[in-house]
């Protein structure tokens, strides 16, 4: 397959200087790029695992690692079908072997499963990687580039990981009008003719392949004197960094940098771009002075933690109530905000159990037997529990029937959140309610996802973060505000649990008053049938029946909840004032 040529990416100079860096000396330890969807971060990581230098007979590997892959694809195991047919135990290299010499790219990193995470960790920090299951004990070597992309948006990164890249990039789209129309001219002319593009380009592709080549012979004889690793060292402390893994990052950095520009002494001017590169992501929240980095060189509004954990609300002019319908509590849908105070001791409140049944996933090996199966594709295979099911079975190395168990980790504990912050939510007290009662259940859970009703419309303010993060969230909260289009938060709350393939452990909890706003033309009873519609949908999705929390019931708000929520399956908490 032709990729798209490195050299013809448009802007971006700051992660290509980065991935070049890599280039010449692989052992910085890898970049994460960060940045909405559709800035070519993925363009950019392919057509760089061209520009290394390949071997006699292949170019360097480029292996990509799906989020969905098994334990079994990522770190090898036995070829079962040389097992079946003949009894050999024939390892099969997994992805972190494949990748050696090359490049290791996950796309959406943060949505990577823990467990596949910590096996990450292991092989990123060595460069080897022991092999030690299915029969196998041997160690392999498993030295590549990690190139992590992720969209901060969409869920914040595991500290452990994120400590692992050497380099953080912010990748902003605010591109100029020349350069958007670069771009697409620039896609068109590869997508209709690849083979024209890169021969067009070769030029270019060549010169980068000689300075990457020239650089890394160069490398080893580099010198970086003794004053700036004094300096380097103190500014460090003076900036609280953890550890010294960013220090030595940003010495292989400068060493790299003063490498590629054909210099055999490292100066000031390549520690300060190793130090922007190496500590924008790394950095306490209490210090500003450095940011991540865009492509384009600029330092970031928030660090990688900070916008991944805290995404602010974005504020929009407050709508003209003469120019809407009226909402269901039209006295409290007005244009001004209600201020929030400080998020009080967080609640803890007595819900419906069980909110998840949580049912084993592995067997006994005594038990094995019982659970044979005949289809492979069924979860991941537990292979000492399959042979020990096959002997059972009076299987014989070479002969057919070999028995087939299934087994697979225990999901982690998620918690998806709705939480109503509009005008009419906030006039009762009720929101201030519910969010001391979420953050209450929030250190229950692994991961947390927040979508938040606020200023006339639904937005994700966390994606997969930790209960700290979430904390953090809910108490910046900044106002009650807006009207509740109640019915397009649950079409987005729909589609955000349905994306990541909701476990049975996961719980789902709804915090809102229940009071929609009506679109013009529309009655209550059609935003009613339509919020039930909703409901139904969710239940139908999850193992669980969802919690939706009330605030105390009026008599007009407990007939118009009671209508919605009926034979939907949902489960209604009323939450009792202090």
């Amino acid at each position: 397959m032709l990729l798209y040529p490195f050299a013809a990416v448009v802007g971006m100079e700051r992660a290509k200087r980065s991935l070049l860096l890599h280039a010449v000396d692989p052992k910085i330890g890898g970049t994460l790029l960060l940045g909405h969807r559709g800035c070519a971060k993925s363009t950019l990581a392919r057509g760089f695992a061209a520009l290394l230098p390949s071997s006699e007979t292949q170019p360097a590997p480029f292996v990509e690692m799906p989020l969905g892959v098994s334990e079994d694809r990522l770190l090898g195991a036995v070829h079962a079908e040389t097992l079946v047919r003949t009894g050999a135990w024939n390892p099969q290299p997994g992805l972190l072997q494949t990748a050696h010499g090359g490049v290791l790219y996950v796309d959406e990193i943060n949505l990577l499963q823990d467990s596949l995470a910590d096996l990450l960790l292991d092989s990123a920090a060595s460069g080897v990687h022991r092999q030690e299951r299915d029969g196998i004990s041997q160690t392999v070597h498993s030295r590549y580039i990690l190139i992590g992309t992720m969209n901060p948006e969409e869920g914040d990164l595991r500290p452990q990981l994120s400590d692992r890249f050497a380099h953080g990039v912010s990748i902003s789209d605010t591109f100029s009008a020349e350069e958007r129309v670069e771009i697409g001219r620039r896609r068109m002319d590869f997508d209709d003719d690849p083979e024209g593009f890169l021969k067009t380009w070769e030029g270019a592709t060549t010169t980068l392949h000689s300075q990457i080549k020239t650089a890394r012979t160069l490398l080893l004889n580099v010198q970086t004197p003794e004053p700036l690793r004094l300096a380097l060292a103190e500014r460090a402390r003076e900036h609280r960094v953890e550890g010294l893994r960013a220090e030595l990052a940003i010495l292989r950095t400068a060493r790299a940098s003063a490498a590629l520009r054909g210099a055999t002494e490292v100066t000031q001017a390549d520690l300060e771009e190793a130090w922007t590169l190496c500590l924008g992501h790394r950095l306490p929240d209490s210090t500003t002075a450095e940011r991540p980095p865009d492509s384009k060189g600029k330092g970031a509004e928030a660090s990688p933690s900070t916008a991944q954990t805290q995404t602010p609300i974005q504020r929009q002019p407050a709508a003209n109530p003469a120019q809407n319908s009226l909402a269901l509590a039209p006295k409290e849908a007005l244009p001004h905000p209600i201020s929030l105070r400080a998020m009080q001791k967080p609640r803890i409140i007595s819900l419906p159990q069980p909110l998840a049944t949580n049912h084993p996933l592995t067997a006994a090996l005594r038990r094995t037997a019982r659970l044979s199966t005949c289809r492979l594709n069924k979860g991941k295979v537990n292979w000492l529990a399959s042979l020990v099911a096959s002997l059972k079975n009076g299987w014989i190395p070479g002969a057919p029937g070999w028995s087939w168990v299934s087994s697979a980790p225990e999901p982690e504990r998620r918690l998806w959140a709705l939480l109503d912050a509009s005008r009419s939510a906030g006039a009762a007290q009720f929101l201030a309610q519910a969010r001391e009662s979420l953050a209450g259940m929030l250190p229950s859970f692994k991961r947390i996802s927040l979508l938040v009703i606020h200023e006339n419309r639904p937005q994700w303010v966390l994606r997969r973060g930790s209960p700290r993060q979430a904390t953090a969230a809910l108490r910046n909260l900044p106002s009650a505000s807006g009207k509740s289009p109640l019915v397009g938060a649950l079409q987005a709350f729909n589609r955000g649990i349905s994306s990541q393939a909701p476990t049975r452990r996961d719980t789902v909890c709804l915090c809102s008053d229940g009071l929609p706003t009506l679109t013009p033309g529309q009655t209550s009873t059609q935003a009613g049938n339509r919020i039930r519609l909703g409901l139904q949908r969710l239940v139908r999705t999850l193992s669980a029946a969802p919690v939706w929390l009330a605030p105390q019931p009026s008599r007009e708000l407990s007939r118009w909840l009671g209508k919605v929520i009926q034979g939907t399956g949902v489960r209604l908490v009323h939450l009792a004032p202090k």
